[in-house]
């Protein structure tokens, strides 16, 4: 039994001694050393005793022998330590090759080599985690690029959708203001491509004085008005009349006549006007015979100046509305025919004696401008562009005109439409 004893702490002895070769050979000065040089002092320790028991049971050649064996697990020992000379010599080899068979290491050795695979994998992972934390560093970095390049091109963007939003406006006012001027352009093209007229006077409606309250289209204004006030209630009033019975061409048609021939007498009034001016510039003296005897003699009269002209009828202008419009009533009856004036005679009320004054006032007004402006109710054929149907007249055939329902109106002689006329037309 001490035999089998002694063999198992020698194979011990001699597993431990390769692990404590492996261990001085790598030079690690560590804990698992320190446990292996403990476990080192044990077994000799293990092995004094039990040569210590062999040495008092035996006899002396025993104990010699004893310590024979003794001395030969001392050179068992120096073999070893030759053996460890020889790994030293040997530690080139691969790791691979010293894992490659486990069988021949001790629990030592296991240790060992797991312990350098930990930290040959702890140094790897240190490395990645390094290589890691740059990359995110990186990351980092380039995110808050990222984030600033963001915020510039937010700011950008919303400045190009307002540059956008202005530039759309600024488009739809050019739209508009382009619209206008191609409407005034085409206008202008069509005024200038329609035949010339012949302008009577230099002075003519394109230079018109504002500051008068007499001129060309405040005329055309109040003509108007005449045609949708006093014309409709002077007309209503001949239709509800009672015994008359008369129907609307005849209606319309003495309305007509009545304001041509307040615009003739006013023509008259003016030309009378003229040849006194005339006379009183030629012989002064007889503005006295004129006021004490209503004479004036109208033979071999000069024509008066063009600057005397624009100056009484700038007077005349002036004082325009306050002209006597019995007067002119009166000389327009003179010029109507008589069936004309005793139809109108007859018809008299407060509603056409009001249209027939107007009619004198405005009348008037037109033969004071300069040049005059033109009434007009003798055309022959319809026209779309100077005259205007009666709402009971074909379109489509209306070719030659029967009767003026209201007279066309010119800015001056052969001048422009300033108000279109009302025809029956056929």
């Amino acid at each position: 039994m001490a035999t089998e004893g002694t063999k198992d702490i020698m194979t011990e002895a001699r597993n431990f001694t390769s692990s404590l070769s492996n261990v001085f050979l790598l030079k690690k000065r560590d804990q698992q050393s320190k446990h292996l040089l403990e476990k080192a002092k044990t077994i000799i320790e293990g092995l004094i005793a039990e040569n210590q028991k062999i040495s008092s049971g035996s006899s002396t050649p025993r104990q010699a022998r004893s310590t024979g064996g003794m001395g030969q697990l001392w050179v068992k020992l120096d073999e070893l330590k030759r053996e460890n000379d020889d790994l030293k010599r040997q530690r080139g080899r691969s790791q691979e090759d010293r894992c490659s068979s486990p069988k021949d290491k001790g629990p030592g050795d296991v240790i060992i080599s797991d312990l350098q695979k930990t930290k040959t994998e702890n140094e790897a992972l240190k490395a990645q985690v390094a290589q890691l934390q740059k990359t995110v560093r990186e990351l980092q970095a380039v995110n808050a690029t990222l984030q600033d390049e963001y915020k510039r091109a937010k700011v950008a963007l919303d400045a190009a959708q307002r540059s956008v939003e202005k530039a759309r406006q600024d488009y739809k006012k050019l739209e508009t203001s382009f619209t206008s001027a191609k409407t005034e352009n085409d206008s202008l093209k069509q005024k200038m491509t329609s035949s010339v007229k012949p302008m009577v006077r230099a002075d003519n409606r394109l230079t018109e004085n504002i500051s008068e309250r007499c001129r060309p289209t405040t005329v055309a204004l109040r003509y108007n008005t005449l045609e949708s006030q006093q014309w409709v209630d002077a007309k209503e009033a001949i239709e509800e009349a009672p015994g008359m019975g008369l129907d609307e061409c005849k209606v319309v048609g003495l309305l007509c006549q009545g304001l041509v021939s307040a615009y003739n007498a006013a023509g008259q009034l003016y030309n009378n006007v003229e040849l006194v001016v005339a006379e009183l510039l030629k012989r002064p003296t007889l503005a006295t015979a004129i006021i004490e005897n209503h004479l004036v003699s109208t033979a071999q009269l000069p024509a008066l100046s063009d600057d005397v002209t624009d100056l009484v009828k700038q007077k005349l202008r002036q004082n325009a509305d306050g002209v006597d419009t019995d007067v002119l009533c009166q000389m327009a009856a003179d010029c109507q025919d008589p069936t004309v004036r005793n139809e109108l005679q007859k018809l008299s009320n407060k509603a056409i004696d009001e249209y027939l004054n107007e009619c004198a006032r405005v009348s008037w007004q037109m033969v004071v401008q300069s040049p005059p402006m033109r009434l007009v109710a003798d055309d022959t054929k319809f026209d779309d562009v100077k005259h205007k149907l009666w709402w009971s007249c074909d379109q489509s055939r209306a070719q030659n005109v029967d009767m003026f329902v209201w007279p066309v109106l010119y800015d001056y002689e052969n001048g422009n439409v300033l108000v279109k006329g009302c025809v029956y037309a056929s």
